[in-house]
């Protein structure tokens, strides 16, 4: 098993470039994942495991191989020493294994829904990728269909986006495309689009989501384009009982999401389902 002991090495420059340049990680058809816990729910989320660095002294497991072949489909294995693998890490908290994984393509026709009923969050020009993270593991935790991301202006495979999303970014589908392009997929699949947004909107508990919903949000600084606020069937708001007039957005969507959960399982109790 080969052993890398240089921070100069070649390999390990690429790496730290894949983490540090989104220019990189754009021409790359790999990225990059630490953590046993990520690794795991990304080979369980269908993603291939190109090549994993292990760093004996801090990987408390069995040996590196086994636990690789047994939870990761791989013994493709490379061996780093502290000084390699602390120039790759980027988590604060460690446990000695990163590992190169194949990208996926984000399309709409690879969107399959879990639910006959599907809830979906829609977030518009979001740019910071903890806010990305962030709604991925909200909308893990509320089992929603998928998470479309429209116009992106943020590299969805930000190492960010996949450290705050704590294993988000690989249970939750994802799609990437246009505002065209997801608004002509919600009409096709009949699924009723509720803006974020101040202007001309109701209180987000007064609209029912007890159908086919899909939750668009916008930047915290701007919100939603007229886009959206135009063409969805409702604007929505959470009502603001202090001095500011807006929330995180990854707050505001949770808010949201779980209003819908709520409907959802009250119309189920009532029903009997």
């Amino acid at each position: 098993m080969k052993t890398i002991s240089s921070v100069n090495n070649s390999t390990i420059k690429a790496i730290t470039g894949l983490i540090q340049k989104a220019s990189l990680r754009k021409k790359s058809d790999v990225f990059v994942v630490e953590g046993k816990r990520e690794l795991q729910l990304a080979y369980k989320g269908g993603f291939t495991i190109d090549t994993v660095f292990c760093c004996p002294t801090l990987f408390e497991s069995t040996t590196v191989e086994t636990w690789s072949a047994q939870n990761l489909g791989t013994k493709n294995i490379i061996l780093v020493t502290e000084d390699v693998y602390k120039k790759i890490s980027y988590r604060n908290k460690t446990e000695g294994i990163i590992a190169l994984v194949k990208k996926k393509a984000f399309d709409l026709d690879s969107i399959v829904f879990k639910n006959a009923n599907p809830l979906i969050l829609v977030i518009e020009n979001i740019e910071k990728p903890g806010n990305i993270g962030a709604m991925l593991r909200t909308a893990d935790a509320s089992n929603i269909d998928c998470l479309l991301v429209a116009e992106p202006k943020t590299d969805i495979y930000n190492p960010n986006v996949i450290r705050s999303s704590v294993g988000g970014f690989f249970t939750v589908p994802i799609g990437v495309a246009s505002n065209e392009d997801i608004i002509e997929f919600l009409k096709q699949n009949q699924i009723a689009t509720y803006a974020a947004s101040l202007q001309k909107s109701i209180s987000y508990e007064k609209i029912d989501f007890s159908g086919p919903t899909a939750v668009i949000v916008g930047t915290e600084a701007i919100g939603l384009s007229e886009f959206w606020t135009r063409k969805s069937k409702s604007n929505i708001k959470i009502p603001m009982l202090g001095t500011l007039d807006s929330m995180n957005v990854s707050v505001a969507a949770a808010i949201l999401l779980f209003e819908a959960t709520r409907q959802r399982d009250f119309y189920r109790d009532i029903k009997g389902i």
